[in-house]
C-alpha cells in the first residue's frame, strides 16, 4: 500500500472458543503494544478480545479493559493467508490504524472505513 507501513501483531494471540445460545463466537485474545485507531476512535495499548459472530461475519467486537469498538469488515480477496492468526495495522501520519484481521483457520477480513 502506497505510503503505508504494515505492521502485523501476532505475539500474544490465543484462541478460545466461546458459545452463545443463538450463535457461537470465535474469540481471540491479543496484546497490542501501541495505541491504534479503528472507526475514528483511538484505542489505547493493551490486551483486547476479538470476537467474531458466526451469524454476522461482517461484524466483530474489539473489547479491552479501557475501551471497546465494533468493527465492520469484509472478506480479504486476493491476499494469501498467513500461517498464524494476526491483526494487521497500517501506519499513516504517525498513527496505527487497524487494517485487517486474519484467522489462520478461516481467512482474512479487511476493516471497512
Amino acid at each position: 500500500m502506497r505510503g503505508f507501513v504494515m505492521t502485523s501483531v501476532m505475539a500474544g494471540l490465543v484462541f478460545a472458543a466461546a458459545a452463545a445460545q443463538a450463535a457461537p463466537l470465535n474469540r481471540q485474545e491479543v496484546k497490542v503494544p501501541f495505541s491504534f485507531v479503528v472507526n475514528g476512535q483511538e484505542l489505547p495499548a493493551g490486551t483486547y478480545s476479538v470476537q467474531f459472530d458466526d451469524m454476522n461475519t461482517g461484524t466483530l467486537l474489539l473489547r479491552g479493559d479501557r475501551a471497546s469498538a465494533y468493527v465492520l469488515t469484509a472478506p480479504v480477496v486476493g491476499d494469501s493467508a498467513p500461517s498464524d492468526s494476526s491483526l494487521v495495522f497500517a501506519k499513516h501520519n504517525g498513527q496505527y490504524h487497524l487494517a485487517q484481521i486474519w484467522n489462520a483457520d478461516s481467512g482474512g477480513q479487511t476493516v471497512l472505513k
